[in-house]
């Protein structure tokens, strides 16, 4: 999805009705099946455990944090189509940059690439190899994100159409249904990919600790007072000098 970021208006209306054309013929015929839940029980039972399969193998990666925001979306158009008068919906809190300048995070992305290359310090290497890859994935999340809210509009307003909207609902009760526990893996991903959506470089944060490491041997090293050479010191003993009585 991320090539729409790269694409000219036309280029990506054109793929995004690709997507709707083979998308929302399967997503229809889910929505028939789950309305009949009492009519086609077996039916219903076998579309809801391969949803609930899905759920599962998409919890396992980051597009887990769409999962309720398709499941807003779905259900304010639900409520819309049941409601006499435009519904009071629920507030999706998706959280991407819809004004991503690409060819600057790119740049970014190939100066961090070509830093990481010349360093050989394992640290530097550690923070440089996060950045990157914050970027890259937040570049990704972004596009992702912008895909989305294109197309459930649209999605919504097809099924509207077709009269499947209880199916819809069905569908955002099995969302809301799953469990999204995230693992440690996810977690970590999650953090550098949000650090790097805020700004956050944990290389000029490492640049900044090793600066402020040296200033602070530095600052030992002028504090500590010189030591005298031995050699050059004056014998303050009062014991009486040796002398030979040969």
């Amino acid at each position: 999805m991320t090539r729409y970021l790269f694409m000219g208006s036309s280029q990506s209306n054109a793929m995004q009705d690709q997507c709707l054309e083979v998308l929302v013929p399967l997503l229809r015929r889910r929505c028939q099946i789950l309305c009949a839940q009492y009519d086609a029980p077996h039916r219903y039972a076998d579309e809801t455990a391969k949803m609930q399969r899905e759920l599962k193998s998409l919890r396992q990666t980051l597009g887990a944090d769409l999962l309720q925001h398709i499941r807003i979306t779905f259900y304010n158009a639900y409520r819309e189509h049941e409601s006499s008068t435009r519904a009071t919906g629920q507030a999706s809190n998706i959280d991407y940059d819809r004004q991503l300048n690409i060819p600057y995070i790119v740049e970014e992305i190939e100066v961090l690439q070509a830093k990481l290359d010349a360093t050989e310090d394992e640290d530097e290497q550690r923070a440089l190899e996060e950045d990157v890859t914050g970027k890259i994935m937040w570049l990704c999340w972004c596009g992702i994100c912008a895909e989305v809210d294109k197309l459930l509009p649209k999605v919504s307003d097809y099924i509207r159409r077709e009269g499947n909207m209880e199916g819809l609902s069905e569908i955002c009760h099995i969302i809301l249904r799953a469990r999204i526990d995230p693992d440690d893996d996810q977690i970590h991903l999650r953090r550098i990919m949000r650090d790097a959506g805020a700004g956050t470089s944990k290389h000029q944060l490492w640049l900044a600790a090793r600066a402020a490491e040296q200033d602070k041997w530095s600052g030992v090293t002028r504090d500590t007072p010189a030591v005298a050479n031995p050699g050059s010191t004056p014998s303050t003993s009062t014991q009486t000098p040796f002398t030979s009585v040969a």
